[in-house]
């Protein structure tokens, strides 16, 4: 459930999976973190991305591939996925979003940019500051704390599936001797439990991270890189949401889980 096992585990094992034919390389590409070159048209909405081909490079148990799944069904855009990198591209890295001849890399930059498109506004101060504290600092700690425990790698193992998943758990040992090491080396990162304390600052007494009654992208954003952690049952993503039982991320957390009710991001 992490990045390169040099940096993360799922690109480790995006490296495994059988490349895609080679495509022809876009002009537009952006590095990791890096506002696109050319904005999206502010004329798209839900209903143009709809019409368009979408094509999603990814992995499919890697936490930021999981958030754009996720949040492309909750808003009901058809997309179609690509297991492993781009080929042909200058970002080695997943996940990676084609809307027909545009290329956007890294999911805190796919986020930002759609977010105009899908909820008809660009996201605030706050909402980019939640969803950088949560690709750049809960993220990493989650995989740091998943890639030391065997039980949390073997569920994980479960739910890829498959020679993938097979793989993971019999290299579960080893992953948890040099994982830990390796994954967020050199970030001064904090503990998850100290992500969520910043999480229900920032919620607040809100039902949802972008205010008002009903979710917004950064809701659907949050609630996606946290699902693969829940779903394989990683100690410390529980930890998080429900301790103290009843606590305001629970009851986020909660009416997420019934407003996206019928979502699946692995099927």
């Amino acid at each position: 459930l992490a990045q390169d096992y040099s940096q993360r585990i799922a690109i480790f094992l995006s490296r495994w999976c059988i490349s895609p034919r080679r495509s022809t390389p876009m002009a537009r590409t952006n590095a990791e973190g890096e506002d696109l070159a050319e904005p999206l048209p502010q004329h798209w909405d839900v209903e143009a991305l709809q019409g368009m081909t979408i094509t999603l490079y990814e992995g499919k148990i890697s936490p930021p591939c999981c958030k754009i799944r996720f949040l492309l069904k909750f808003f009901k855009i058809p997309f179609q996925t690509v297991q492993g990198k781009k080929p042909d591209s200058d970002y080695k890295k997943i996940p990676v979003l084609d809307i027909g001849d545009r290329q956007i890399n890294d999911s805190f930059v796919i986020v930002k940019s759609l977010a105009p498109v899908l909820q008809g506004r660009p996201m605030t101060d706050d909402e980019i500051e939640i969803e950088r504290l949560c690709t750049y600092g809960l993220m990493i700690a989650a995989e740091k704390d998943v890639a030391g425990s065997m039980r949390d790698l073997c569920s994980c193992g479960g739910l890829l599936g498959g020679v993938f998943g097979c793989v993971l758990r019999s290299a579960s040992c080893c992953i948890c001797c040099m994982g830990p090491r390796r994954i967020g080396a050199g970030r001064e990162l904090l503990s998850v439990k100290e992500y969520g304390d910043a999480l229900r600052q920032h919620l607040g007494a809100s039902e949802f991270f972008g205010g008002g009654d009903k979710p917004s992208v950064i809701d659907a954003s949050v609630f996606g890189l946290l699902e693969p952690f829940v779903q394989a049952k990683c100690g410390c993503i529980d930890e998080m949401l429900y301790e103290p039982e009843g606590n305001t991320l629970a009851k986020w957390h909660e009416r997420m889980r019934a407003a996206s009710a019928g979502i699946d991001i692995f099927e």
